[in-house]
């Protein structure tokens, strides 16, 4: 009789690319300020990115926050953003 495993699953020995070319490159080409408009677009259309924002502690300068906590609700901060008693006509 063989000896029993000790584990449930067969582990991953990482032989293979997990990627396909060209991949790395064209998410290296998206620049920082790409990446910000593409996420406050999302937070705008009522989905809740992640966003990196400077951390509090020391031993941790940057946390990741959801944008809901970092930015409000968009359903109610674009309504502050709205100018009232202005008019187009002159």
């Amino acid at each position: 009789m063989g000896k029993k495993r000790t584990r449930s699953s067969q582990t991953s020995k990482g032989q293979r690319k997990s990627l396909v070319n060209g991949v790395k490159e064209v998410r290296q080409s998206v620049s920082s300020l790409e990446k910000a408009m593409n996420k406050v677009s999302a937070w705008k259309q009522g989905k809740n990115p992640w966003v990196t924002v400077p951390g509090i502690e020391r031993n941790k300068p940057w946390v990741k926050r959801r944008a809901n906590e970092v930015y409000g609700d968009p359903r109610f901060v674009a309504n502050i953003y709205k100018v009232k008693g202005v008019s187009d006509e002159g």
